[in-house]
C-alpha cells in the first residue's frame, strides 16, 4: 500500500492535480479534523502547525474561487448570504471506501486514542438515507424491497414484479390488460427508490414520497398515476392501439395535474413546503391548477402557492441534485435546507430560539452522515445539538 503524504496531496489541489479520488480524501479529511481536532487523519512527518496552516490555506483558497466563480448580489438587507462548504465535499462519501488504498498515517498511540474517538462518535452517528421502500400490491400484500433480493417479488394478475441487480423496481407484462389494479410504492423518512412503470416509464421517489399507479396501461386514452412528496419522471412514449397519437401521461398531486406525452420532469408536493414545484428538464408540460394552467418550457418551473400558479428560470442543478445523490443550494434559506436533512436523515428538527434568514450556497454529497452535514453547516456560526428520543427518530436543535 503506498503512503499518500497530507502536505503532497494539498499542493496537488492547489496546482489542479488531484484526481476525484484524492478530492473526496481530502475532502473527508477536513471533516474528520473539525469533528475531532485530536484525533487528525494526517501525515506523520507534519507539525501540526502546518497541518493547520496548510489546511487553513486550502479552504481559504477554495472559498474565493468559488466568490470568484458566484460573483455576490444584491440581497435584501435583512438578508445574509454565505458560501457552505466548497464543491469537492461533494464527493466526500467517496472517501469512506478509500481507506484500503489511500491512508493518512499517524503515529500508533494517536491512532489507538482516535480508534476510541471514533468509536464514541459511531454511537452517535444518524447514517444517511438509502434504497429504502414498501411496495403494497393491489390485495394490500406489503413487500419490503430494501429487504428482497433481486429477482421476481411476485406475480398478480399475470404480471411479474421484479427487482433487478441495481435495485430497481421493473414489471414484466405478458400482454395483459387489467387497468383497475393498483399498486403502490412508497419511501419513508430516510428511504428513496426508483421503478420502471408497466409502460416503460422511468420514475425515482425521494424519502418520504409515495407512488400509486395502474398494473397495466393498455389500450387506456390516459396514464394517470397519483404523487406525494417528490419524484423525478422519464416518461417512455405510448401510442393509443391502432393510432399515432400519443397516450398523456398524467400526475396528479393534491394540489394539481401535470400532463405529458414524453418527457422528464420533477415534481415537488411535500405537504410541508410552502408552494408545489414542477419542473421541466427535456419536452413539454402542461401544468394546471385550481385556477390557471401553464405549459412549461425546459429549465422553467411552475410555483403553485396560496392557489398563485407562476413560472419561473430556475437552477435545474439544484432541482435535481437529490437525484444524483447530493444536496445543492442556490441562495436557499436554512430551515428549507433542514427540511430536506429532515427527511434524508429521518430526524426530527426544533429551533432554539430566533433564528434571521440565512441564504446559503453549497453542494453536499448524499452519502456523508448526519454529524458531517450539521458540521459543515456549523461554519455559519450556526449551533447544532443531537439528541437521542425515546423512539427510534433522533432530534436536532438549531440555535444562533
Amino acid at each position: 500500500m503506498a503512503k499518500l503524504d497530507a502536505k503532497e496531496l494539498l499542493i496537488k489541489y492547489l496546482s489542479g492535480e488531484c484526481t476525484e479520488e484524492e478530492q473526496a480524501l481530502l475532502a473527508q479529511w477536513h471533516l474528520n479534523s473539525t469533528a475531532d481536532r485530536d484525533a487528525q487523519m494526517t501525515g506523520a512527518d507534519l507539525t501540526e502547525k502546518e497541518r493547520s496552516e496548510d489546511l487553513d490555506e486550502v479552504w481559504g483558497r477554495l472559498q474565493l474561487e468559488d466568490e470568484k466563480a458566484q460573483p455576490e448580489q444584491a440581497q435584501p438587507e435583512k438578508l445574509k448570504r454565505h458560501l457552505l462548504w466548497p464543491s469537492i465535499a461533494a464527493a466526500a462519501g467517496i472517501a469512506i471506501a478509500l481507506t484500503a488504498g489511500l491512508l493518512f498515517y499517524s503515529s500508533k498511540s494517536t491512532r489507538e486514542d482516535k480508534n476510541l474517538s471514533a468509536q464514541a462518535a459511531i454511537e452517535q452517528q444518524i447514517p444517511a438515507g438509502g434504497n429504502n421502500a414498501v411496495l403494497t400490491l393491489d390485495d394490500g400484500r406489503q413487500i419490503s424491497l430494501s429487504d428482497a433480493k433481486k429477482g421476481t417479488l411476485a406475480t398478480e394478475s399475470g404480471i411479474n414484479i421484479a427487482k433487478t441487480k441495481d435495485g430497481q423496481l421493473v414489471y414484466h407484462l405478458s400482454n395483459v390488460n387489467k387497468p383497475n389494479i393498483y399498486n403502490t410504492i412508497s419511501t419513508p423518512n430516510g428511504g428513496q427508490y426508483q421503478v420502471v412503470l408497466p409502460d416503460g416509464t422511468k420514475v425515482w421517489l425521494n424519502a418520504a414520497s409515495s407512488l400509486r399507479f395502474p398494473l397495466t396501461f393498455n389500450q387506456l386514452s390516459e396514464r394517470k398515476v397519483e404523487l406525494k412528496g417528490e419524484a423525478y419522471f422519464e416518461v417512455a412514449k405510448q401510442f393509443k392501439k391502432g393510432k399515432s397519437e400519443r397516450v398523456p401521461f398524467i400526475v396528479q398531486t393534491e394540489k394539481q395535474q401535470v400532463e405529458v406525452l414524453g418527457t422528464h420532469f420533477n415534481i415537488n408536493a411535500y405537504k410541508e413546503e410552502p408552494g408545489l414545484k414542477t419542473t421541466l428538464m427535456e419536452g413539454s408540460v402542461k401544468v394546471t391548477g385550481h385556477k390557471k394552467t401553464v405549459i412549461l418550457k425546459p429549465g422553467e418551473q411552475a410555483i403553485d402557492s396560496n392557489g398563485q400558479l407562476l413560472s419561473a428560470k430556475v437552477d435545474v442543478e439544484e432541482v435535481m441534485s437529490w437525484k444524483n445523490g447530493y444536496f445543492r443550494f442556490n441562495n436557499t434559506d436554512l430551515k428549507t435546507i433542514m427540511r430536506q436533512a429532515s427527511r434524508w436523515y429521518n430526524v426530527d428538527v426544533v429551533y432554539e430560539g430566533n433564528i434571521p434568514p440565512l441564504l446559503i450556497t453549497g453542494e453536499v454529497s448524499r452519502q456523508v452522515d448526519a454529524t458531517a452535514f450539521l458540521e459543515m453547516l456549523r461554519y455559519l456560526n450556526v449551533k447544532f445539538k443531537i439528541e437521542k428520543q425515546t423512539n427510534a427518530r433522533s432530534k436536532i436543535l438549531v440555535s444562533l
